[in-house]
């Protein structure tokens, strides 16, 4: 059946629009002309994030297109065009001659076959792709009935991947507002300290002035407000007061301490010290590149007989304090931790707690590291300990586990799935192009498993 999916070059199915800079003096921050593109940095999980525009652009992606990058390190990485960019030399705009299924069924060949189109690149120093290398690129292209069929199943699980994406996204915001509210802006401390009637420090008093309102609206209601919007057995654990600290007022009772009093942050290996060895199981290696991508396909690999500690599994806390400083999640399999990289855990406190404090002081780090005279910005480890967090007593936190422990733990299982379904994806694609496995089957396999 493989005999039967004919090849043919891009140049015959898509129109291929490489790239071409304007000029420096022509792209500006401030939204005139058209957004520019240059390269991945501005690439996001789907779409670009538009930062640059130009009042020149010469050519031109459209919505729906695939952006596929051409030049250098970076070669191969892919978006989808969610409007009309003006597209730099760094970036080639694919789209079928036929119609949008098709051009996601480019898509998924160009992924399935990206190693080998990488073989074409040109410059070991600065690699390359040609109008050439592109359009001569061959895919499959079976009949018009097949394609669509293989659309529809990949598609299908692309769109549940992308629904566990968003929950995971929308999670992490309700989680980040709540850890805020409680121990950054302390509202339920300033609510009980209204309802006292206790003095409140003089940088809550907006917010005080707010609460005294509700409450008067209330009584005059002859009912109680709640503004906090907590249950009153989760309010009560809150204190009514505040006292001093080096930071300024903190909740009364509370403990300050340093983010590396609350969590150990294990840098990882000089991992090319440890290759793997022949026929002795390996592990991918995660750095930075593969925090930021989230995948660790065509990455190095390491012997997976390093120390424990070292090994990363899903649902650990990864933060890159060096160049490009994120705090994620990872949820996308085993691998071996590089060095720039810290494994984040605490034998004394709950996940919850350490990640969004960690993911908290991300910005102020973001600032240290940009304030370097050297483009690889990092940060040390006495900014760890210059990092201060507070500390409420053990109840709260054991009922902070009930509600944001739990809500990370739906963003686990979230990502989780999301990277199942991936590899379940990943899997069938090769083998429904070369006709070894039936459209049939795996449209029937494919909606089954997302639901």
């Amino acid at each position: 059946m493989a005999n039967e999916r004919r090849l043919r070059p891009l140049k015959e199915v898509a129109h291929v629009v490489m790239g071409y800079s304007p000029k420096g003096d022509t792209y500006n921050n401030d939204g005139k002309g058209v957004p520019l593109l240059n390269g991945p940095t501005e690439f996001g999980p789907h779409s670009p994030r538009v930062t640059l525009f130009t009042t020149a652009p010469s050519r031109f992606s459209e919505p729906g297109d695939i952006l596929f990058c051409v030049r250098g390190s970076t070669t191969g990485r892919m978006n989808w065009a969610d409007k009309r960019y003006a597209v730099g030399r760094g970036i080639a705009a694919i789209r079928a001659k036929t119609n949008g299924e098709d051009t996601y069924f480019i898509y998924c060949c160009i992924r399935e076959s990206l190693q080998r189109l990488l073989s074409l690149t040109s410059g070991s120093v600065f690699p390359n792709l040609s109008t050439g290398d592109i359009n001569g690129f061959e895919i499959p292209w079976p009949e018009t009935p097949v394609r669509r069929s293989i659309v529809h199943i990949l598609r299908t699980l692309d769109d549940k991947i992308e629904l566990n994406r968003r929950m995971n996204r929308t999670l992490e915001k309700m989680a980040a507002a709540i850890f805020k509210s409680w121990f950054i802006d302390f509202d339920p401390v300033v609510w009980n300290a209204v309802k006292a009637d206790k003095p409140v420090p003089e940088g809550f008093a907006e917010t005080a002035a707010r609460y005294k309102a509700d409450l008067s609206a209330a009584a005059s209601a002859k009912a109680e407000g709640q503004d906090t919007n907590l249950p009153k057995e989760i309010a009560d654990l809150f204190p009514d007061s505040f006292e001093d600290s080096e930071i300024g007022p903190i909740p009364k009772g509370w403990e300050l301490r340093s983010l590396d009093q609350i969590a150990h942050y294990l840098n990882g290996l000089a991992c090319q010290k440890f290759p793997p060895v022949k026929g002795e199981k390996s592990l991918p290696v995660i750095k930075i590149r593969e925090l930021r991508q989230g995948i660790t396909t065509n990455t190095d690999r390491a012997t997976a007989n390093v120390p424990t500690e070292y090994i990363v599994e899903d649902g650990d806390i990864l933060f890159s304090w060096s160049a490009s400083l994120l705090v994620t999640i990872w949820c996308n399999g085993r691998g071996v931790l590089n060095q720039h990289v810290f494994k984040v855990t605490s034998t004394e406190f709950p996940k919850w707690f350490i990640y969004h404090w960690t993911k908290y002081h991300l910005h102020e780090f973001q600032l240290i590291a940009g304030d370097k005279a050297t483009t690889m910005g990092h940060i040390k480890r006495q900014h760890l300990a210059d990092a201060k967090v507070v500390v409420p007593d053990h109840e709260l936190i054991e009922k902070g586990s009930e509600i944001l422990g739990n809500m990370l733990k739906r963003q686990i299982n979230a990502l989780k799935q999301a990277h199942l379904l991936s590899l379940l994806r990943d899997t069938l694609l090769p083998k429904l192009l070369n006709g070894e496995i039936e459209v049939d089957a795996a449209k029937g396999m494919a909606q089954e498993i997302a639901g």
